[in-house]
């Protein structure tokens, strides 16, 4: 008797470390649904301050559904499972109700113990949702394109020797297809390597003002190709920031190349730099005197594939991104924030906007 009942408290020690080094909340209740043990997890998730013994479950959980399961699972004395949602927000629960198979817990044909383990879905959920727009998105977006090709091909065909002008316009029409379809293979490549870590960033001291400056030289040609005006702004003179300089190049292209895009001719344009008060971080920011971006598309102008209405464009614009792949300022987003910074935009319909975007500033002797 004594060995088995040493034996018993060693399965009870053996059983309640088990638990506590379970990643996910568990709880153990009897068949009246009396908790018996909880393990740290659970106990943070549902009863933190006003857990004590012999409280039932529906005392710590009041989820209708999840009770209703463990119900299920006493009644039938089989393993129930079940997902759940919490009210009307995206947290999602996955709940598995399992009998304990332990000879000194049986009641003749029933179970005595049953184990209760939460599984928080909602991170899992939101991926499956992201991997769905993401598939729906690229699908929309390769279909559009490839359409037009097909179609302009056909009307090719047909212009071909009637009327060689038109062919020559449907021959440009299917070149601009074909690069907007290679920019966008192209974009997309380089999003997923950022995202999944995958580009290698060579971090070094740059200075804010050569990089506002060489970004200027560079799209001078094309702010007076749509009379534009582009200016710089340079604030408290040089500082160094610790940047790929390649990748920050592209994120100001970008930013400038959609001003110049959203810009009426006779506008202005201002890219410039200044320190952050706190002296930790460089602030960029490209300003523009454009038709402004509505309020509701503000907030979803980062994430992938989303574009602003483009009736607002200048029209007739030409220019890298003509058409826009939606990926530009995701891409930006997530070069800014690889680097430790954040970037944001602020808009006024009507009278323009500006993105503002922060990088560290240089700590001499690293990344040297």
């Amino acid at each position: 008797m004594l060995n088995a009942d040493r034996n018993d408290i060693d399965f009870r020690v053996l059983s309640r470390s088990m638990l506590e080094a379970t990643p996910l909340p568990t709880f153990v209740i009897n068949r009246n649904s009396e908790i018996i043990y909880c393990n740290q997890r659970g106990l943070n998730l549902y009863a933190p301050t006003q857990w004590q013994p012999g409280l039932y479950l529906n005392q710590v959980i009041r989820n209708q559904a999840i009770i209703q399961l463990v119900q299920n699972s006493i009644a039938s004395n089989t393993q129930q499972k079940g997902q759940f949602e919490q009210g009307n927000s995206d947290i999602a629960w996955k709940v598995t109700v399992s009998p304990i198979a332990h000879q000194q817990h049986f009641a003749g044909d029933e179970y005595r113990y049953f184990a209760i383990v939460i599984e928080d879905m909602t991170e899992a959920r939101h991926i499956e949702r992201v991997q769905r727009d993401f598939i729906a998105n690229i699908s929309h977006e390769l279909r559009t394109p490839l359409t037009s090709v097909r179609l302009l091909a056909e009307t090719l065909e047909d212009a071909i020797d009637t009327d060689p002008e038109k062919a020559q316009e449907f021959v440009e029409k299917i070149e601009n297809e074909a690069n907007y379809l290679s920019e966008l293979v192209a974009e997309l490549l380089e999003l997923s390597r950022i995202e999944s870590g995958q580009t290698l960033m060579t971090i070094e001291p740059v200075g804010a003002e050569q990089l506002v400056r060489e970004v200027m030289a560079r799209m001078l040609p094309l702010a007076q190709r749509h009379r534009v005006q582009l200016m710089t702004d340079i604030q408290q003179g040089e500082t160094l920031v610790a940047a790929d300089s390649k990748q920050i190049t592209r994120v100001l292209v970008n930013l400038i190349h959609n001003a110049i895009k959203f810009t009426p001719s006779g506008g202005q344009i201002i890219i410039g730099t200044a320190l952050q008060s706190d002296r930790h971080a460089q602030r960029f920011f490209v300003k523009d005197t454009g038709v402004g971006i509505r309020a509701e598309e503000l907030s979803r102008i980062f994430e992938r594939f989303y574009k602003t209405d483009r009736a607002r464009a200048k029209p007739g614009y030409i220019g890298p991104g003509g058409g826009g792949t939606g990926l530009g300022l995701a891409i930006a987003r997530h070069v800014v924030e690889t680097h430790g910074g954040r970037i944001s935009a602020q808009s006024t319909v009507g009278e323009g906007s500006v993105f503002t975007f922060t990088l560290p500033v240089a700590i001499p002797g690293e990344n040297e």
